[in-house]
């Protein structure tokens, strides 16, 4: 494999530290919701030394929840190369969790620098202890931050990833805007995460309140079809490089969504949504009924800064 380009002397910066005071409302809860839950998630979810808190994805061969939760680091690292012709000198993750994406790239890819920016400074102190733990603290910095306020004073890179984080943000644009920022000229911005499988405004009465519950269990600020994600892309000059439906491989009969179809709808009719725990269930309850009625895919999708957009 081709080593990366020598990325710039500098080290990475991160997006300055905030708390809830400065931030909006809905970034303050976001924040709290994965301050309560992340421990959780790490400990049930079964992902290991993956330290994924993200979908697992099961193609044949695949033997168990570990090797699902890696599945999306390898796509998107094959991606990646493909696209780019090369491993990236300099990757940037927004919303990155506590670094496993990020650890599985920097064992790939030797020459690369690597940061990433979370909400949750409870996702930063794991992070930084799993990076210390593998060695890699040269290379890889996660740091506390609003991926929506990049710091101007950061290298650009040339692979921004988002992985089931820009529903976060308010709009598929308002996200969008604030990855070109940190995106080099020729750059790859890679999206993957939970998508309409058509308009909103096509939804069915059943559908969009499923899908209420949904951003309303996990704070989201959007969800967006692919359509509507490619065409605010090309108008700010990022072209659509790459797109691929991954719902086909994802596990919706574990016994906990079983469970949940039963738990979910009961939580929320009892007004628990305000716990974390409760909320992730509701929500998750309402994404996996989704899924199953066809109203939602999961999506990776890559898109091309070209040179000349400013």
């Amino acid at each position: 494999m081709a080593r990366p380009a020598a990325p710039p002397a500098e080290s990475p910066r991160a997006a300055r530290p905030v708390d809830d005071g400065e931030i909006t409302p809905e970034r303050a809860a976001i924040r709290r919701y994965y301050e309560a839950s992340t421990s959780r998630f790490l400990r049930i979810g079964g992902s290991g030394q993956v330290a994924a808190i993200h979908r697992g994805l099961w193609p044949e061969g695949v033997r168990d929840a570990a090797e699902a939760a890696d599945q999306i680091n390898i796509r998107l690292a094959e991606l990646a190369e493909r696209l780019l012709g090369r491993p990236p000198a300099r990757v940037r993750d927004l919303g990155c969790g506590v670094g496993g994406t990020l650890l599985h790239l920097a064992s790939r890819w030797p020459g690369t620098q690597l940061d990433g920016v979370t909400l949750s400074a409870e996702q930063v102190r794991i992070a930084g202890r799993l990076i210390a733990e593998r060695g890699q603290t040269a290379r890889l910095r996660v740091a506390q931050g609003d991926f929506l306020a990049p710091d101007p004073g950061m290298a650009p890179a040339d692979l921004v990833l988002a992985i089931e984080s820009h529903v976060h943000a308010p709009s598929a644009r308002a996200f969008l805007k604030a990855a070109l920022q940190g995106l080099a000229p020729g750059g790859l911005l890679v999206i993957v995460d939970d998508m309409l499988s058509r308009p909103e405004h096509d939804l069915t009465p059943r559908e969009a309140a499923r899908l209420s519950t949904f951003r309303r269990g996990w704070h989201l600020g959007h969800v967006t079809d692919p359509a509507r994600l490619v065409s605010e892309a090309q108008a700010l000059g990022l072209e659509p490089v790459a797109q691929e439906n991954l719902t086909q491989l994802l596990n919706l009969a574990r016994a906990r969504d079983i469970a949940l179809r039963a738990a979910g709808p009961l939580a929320d009719a009892m007004g628990l949504g305000r716990w974390p725990l409760f909320a992730n269930m509701i929500g998750g309850n309402a994404l996996t009924e989704s899924y199953r009625a066809g109203t939602m895919r999961y999506v990776m999708a890559a898109f091309q800064r070209s040179a000349g957009v400013p």
